[in-house]
């Protein structure tokens, strides 16, 4: 499925949506005061940086001063474990009312069933006509309105300009100008150097995954899986892993030996300045500017283009609802959990507060409180206009399922540190991920 992301310029003049009446949380299904209103207590979770858990707390600080009859407790914490985590509270019905949730974790948490609270059932807290239609559907389960997004993002190269203008090179468009690239900024590099340079970085197995994704995407003009069915031919996988493999070898991305075990912003490589890009989410890409040299070298970094097989050969870019919030189907306050979300999304004050640690909003109001109040700017704005210059493909949501990523990092583990032939790791590619697959894909 292909469809292009409904981002308009962020320069152009808006008029601010009305964010209507205050939502009645009181369970008399009008609105009015809440003064005297049965005080509540519930819980917001969620994953993310420094930046975004500052921010997060800022927001619950200004709705519980607009409801002060609701106390929101909040757990948080990095991306790092959080899965598992999340997995672990609904396994046991300790979650929170109101949850960040991963796309992929509406499908996979409940094999195709709904785990969580029809949104459509408190539609008169929530107003979900904020959302167009199609981001809305991204986020259902049999019907029901699993969760809601915040937005749609897609994997970015931010580029260190400066690196490539040192040793005089343009930045690279196709694939074959990285390889190029990296015979030049390798050139006196170590097997395991710490002072390494690379044309090109992926920090962390999620960015590597998608980086081979978008790989096979461009050579073969087919996505990864189809209802369930792996897409590829062994050959096709081959020959994209052989290309991959070139760009190792020639220095413009490191080998398995010299990657980092820091898969965050604070990676060294991309921190001191010795890598020339890195491959992240349009939305995160403030953490990965302010983390660069410091925050001392924001006019060194620039959104480049996304890598093509030739020049005539523009891609289609995976993309996906960035994350979305959902409510606990044993929420004892749904209607206050509704609420909070409401709020998050249309509380001008909220808005200012979450600034750009959420990236731009799918959620029409929330937008244009964003561009009335140039909250979204620097790299995060250039990340999403970059976006906009490509036709886009949703990443099916089971991309991302733990169980079937995890075949394929087996898989290029074995690959890149020679267990694996190309022949080999092709083949275990398409077999692993496609059993994975048949034994937790759900229509």
């Amino acid at each position: 499925m292909k469809k292009k992301i409904l981002v308009a310029s962020l320069f152009s003049t808006l008029v601010l949506a009305a964010c209507g009446s205050q939502p009645d949380t009181t369970g008399s299904g009008s609105s009015g005061s809440t003064k005297d209103a049965e005080a509540v207590t519930i819980k917001f979770a969620w994953w993310g940086a420094d930046n975004r858990h500052d921010a997060m707390q800022d927001v619950v600080a200004l709705f519980e001063e607009e409801y002060p009859h609701i106390t929101v407790n909040t757990e948080y914490g990095a991306w790092d474990g959080w899965q598992e985590k999340t997995l672990t509270q609904l396994s046991g019905k300790t979650e929170a009312d109101v949850m960040q949730v991963n796309y992929n974790w509406l499908f996979s948490f409940g094999k195709g069933k709904n785990i969580f609270m029809d949104l459509n059932e408190v539609s008169d807290y929530l107003t979900l006509d904020n959302w167009e239609s199609s981001y809305l559907e991204a986020m259902q389960v049999g019907g029901e309105q699993a969760a809601v997004p915040h937005g749609m993002t897609g994997r970015v190269p931010l580029m260190n300009q400066a690196l490539y203008e040192a040793n005089g090179l343009e930045l690279p468009t196709t694939y074959d100008d990285l390889l190029a690239a990296g015979e030049v900024i390798a050139k006196g590099n170590t097997p395991t150097g710490e002072d390494n340079q690379y044309a090109y970085l992926n920090v962390g197995e999620f960015s590597l995954d998608l980086f081979i994704a978008q790989m096979l995407y461009n050579y073969t003009g087919k996505i990864m899986q189809t209802a369930g069915t792996v897409n590829y031919s062994v050959a096709e996988v081959k020959e994209v892993l052989e290309r991959y493999k070139e760009l190792e070898d020639a220095g413009a991305l490191p080998t398995f030996e010299q990657t980092s075990p820091i898969d965050t912003e604070s990676n060294p490589q991309w921190v001191e300045g010795n890598a020339g890009s890195v491959y992240e989410w349009a939305n995160s890409l403030a953490k990965w500017t302010n983390s660069y040299k410091g925050g001392d070298g924001l006019d060194e970094l620039v959104v480049g283009d996304f890598l093509q097989v030739d020049a005539d050969s523009k891609p289609s870019i995976y993309v996906k609802p960035n994350f979305g919030y959902a409510i606990s189907k044993n929420s004892k306050h749904p209607e206050a959990a509704a609420t909070f979300i409401e709020f998050l999304f249309t509380n001008e004050q909220a808005v200012k507060a979450a600034g750009d640690s959420l990236g731009i909003s799918s959620n029409t109001v929330c937008y244009d409180l964003q561009v009335a109040n140039q909250l979204v700017e620097g790299a995060v704005a250039e990340g999403y206009a970059k976006l906009d210059d490509y036709e886009q493909t949703v990443l099916d949501p089971y991309f991302e399922d733990e169980n079937v990523r995890g075949e394929r990092y087996t898989v290029y583990e074995a690959f890149r540190t020679g267990k694996f032939t190309s022949e080999e790791a092709a083949k275990q590619f398409i077999e692993k991920q496609q059993a994975a697959l048949d034994k937790y894909y759900q229509e």
